[in-house]
């Protein structure tokens, strides 16, 4: 029996990993566009994209991670690691707009549409993909 649990594993917790970073995102703009009037509020970013791009290049194509299974039956090493991608919150250097505070409420606006795009797109992999499973399993 081939074991082919490797490729989906890593494309389902691809998918939570997209999902859940955008909504911090989401969860982060909110934060930032409510704050916009609050004196020395320091904007905030969420980043996770370059690290789970990274762990997935390393999965396909084999650097520097070594994973094995031991057993037919063993969820694949590679989902947990797509998992583990860290999603950072970071304070970017950004000038000051008002007292103190770096708010920019057209940047944030902006990368608001972009992440409700995005959320979309990955959404939208994810319901194709089920589906993909789902005529497989129905034969």
């Amino acid at each position: 029996m081939i074991n082919d649990s490797f490729s989906r594993n890593t494309t389902i917790a691809s998918l939570e990993v997209g999902i859940r970073g955008l909504m911090q995102r989401h969860e982060i703009i909110a934060g930032n566009i409510s704050n916009a009037g609050t004196p020395n509020y320091i904007a905030k970013e969420v980043a996770f994209e370059d690290e789970l791009a990274k762990i997935q290049r390393k999965i396909r194509y084999g650097n520097d991670i070594e994973l094995s299974n031991t057993d037919d039956e063993h969820f694949s090493l590679a989902a947990s690691s797509v998992i583990e991608a860290k999603i950072e919150i970071s304070e970017p250097e950004r000038d000051f707009i008002t007292n103190g505070n770096n708010v920019d409420l057209d940047r944030e606006m902006l990368i608001l549409g972009k992440t409700g795009m995005k959320y979309k797109a990955v959404a939208n992999m994810g319901k194709r993909f089920f589906e993909h499973m789902q005529a497989i399993i129905r034969g």
